[in-house]
């Protein structure tokens, strides 16, 4: 309860100060936009959303004791042959203008993304008010049936989507992208990228995975169990959880936290084909083991090894699934081999080149810390 009521007291002070008014009558009269869904539903472009309703309250001492007050989210839902119509026939039933300055995620539909995302985007640029900074994710569900799924964990399904995205991403488990960011991902063309898939799945909403985006269309989705080897090369502070089993002892499993340390990425061109070297060197905690036994610095050695192999089996996978069923370079490997090498760059196609290209894997995995196991423990039986 206390973070939602600082975010309310958050939401209204951006909210004043966006503005640029203190006056609460020129706050009134604002739909605050906090959430946009897109979706092409029977032909027609449906926007969807949350708007947060202000109210201004007295505190019977004069002007000075005015407050902005969230009083309640409502529903926004719009039709339309396209992106105007839709948002004049929204704004024929509105009796305020529209802000969104304060908008957190744009949510796109299944249906939509796998027509193409880029024309909403090209929207979102040229229009001075709409948060670059806002996430944009891909909705498994229709967004207004995202956006009407009860939240009990946040103030809107805006705000909770975003709080998830966000935690997931500290925690080095998830990936989200600003509009900003998607934006310089299509100016530079040859590259694809990845959103955030989201869906209602065992009565909440959950990030289920990473929507593949080839030329701004969704082409497939990577799901969350699959994803590890894209979070090591995409993730800014991987820290992932892995279970090793030692070939003695298969009933007995050990759980470590891997961390990035360094990751270097150098490519070049040779034989007229184009080659990516991933050098990842990783640090790792052994958390726990399902059943106590003493370790020595061999065994240490040999979880070291299965680590570092299980890692690299992960990326490679990965990296064969943009490469082989995705023919997408989702990785901006792009951006790495033109900057290693410009003039070549210029003179290859990067969409036929990386589909072919060479990709060598190294991984180092280093066990710093047994958290509180006693590596010289004995057996008690």
């Amino acid at each position: 309860m206390i973070k939602k009521f600082n975010k309310l007291i958050l939401l209204s002070m951006v909210i004043l100060i966006l503005t640029s008014c203190w006056d609460y009558k020129d706050i009134d009269q604002k739909c605050i936009v906090q959430s946009v869904g897109i979706d092409r539903v029977d032909g027609k472009i449906e926007f969807s959303g949350e708007i947060t309703q202000i109210r201004s309250s007295k505190g019977g001492g004069g002007a000075t004791t005015e407050k902005a007050q969230v009083s309640s989210v409502y529903k926004l839902l719009s039709y339309g042959k396209n992106f105007e119509e839709a948002r004049i026939n929204y704004d024929s039933v509105n009796p305020f203008p529209v802000f969104l300055g304060a908008i957190r995620i744009v949510a796109f539909g299944r249906d939509f993304a796998k027509e193409g995302i880029e024309p909403y985007l090209n929207r979102i640029d040229k229009f001075y008010d709409y948060r670059k900074t806002a996430l944009a994710v891909v909705s498994r569900e229709k967004p207004r049936k995202l956006f009407a799924f009860p939240v009990d964990k946040d103030i809107s399904m805006g705000f909770l989507i975003e709080d998830i995205l966000r935690s997931l991403e500290e925690k080095g488990m998830g990936l989200h992208e600003s509009i900003g960011e998607i934006l310089s991902y299509v100016a530079l063309e040859e590259v694809g990228y990845l959103l955030p898939y989201v869906g209602i799945e065992e009565e909440s909403v959950q990030y289920l995975g990473l929507a593949v985006m080839k030329d701004s269309k969704l082409i497939g989705v990577i799901p969350q169990e699959s994803s590890e080897g894209i979070l090591y090369l995409l993730s800014n502070k991987p820290r992932l959880t892995e279970v090793i089993t030692l070939p003695n002892e298969k009933e007995n499993k050990y759980t470590v936290i891997t961390s990035l340390k360094k990751r270097k990425i150098k490519t070049e061109y040779k034989n007229s084909r184009v080659i990516i070297n991933i050098d990842l060197d990783l640090g790792a905690q052994l958390q726990y083991q399902y059943y106590t036994s003493s370790i020595s610095n061999k065994k240490i050695k040999i979880i070291e090894n299965k680590l570092s192999q299980k890692i690299k089996r992960d990326i490679i996978n990965n990296t064969k699934t943009s490469q082989k069923e995705f023919k997408c370079d989702y990785f901006q490997f792009a951006k790495y081999f033109k900057a290693d090498n410009p003039k070549i760059y210029k003179n290859i196609n990067w969409k036929e080149e990386y589909i072919n290209s060479d990709i060598n894997v190294d991984v180092k995995v280093e066990i710093k810390n047994l958290g509180f196991i006693d590596p010289n423990a004995k057996p008690k039986y």
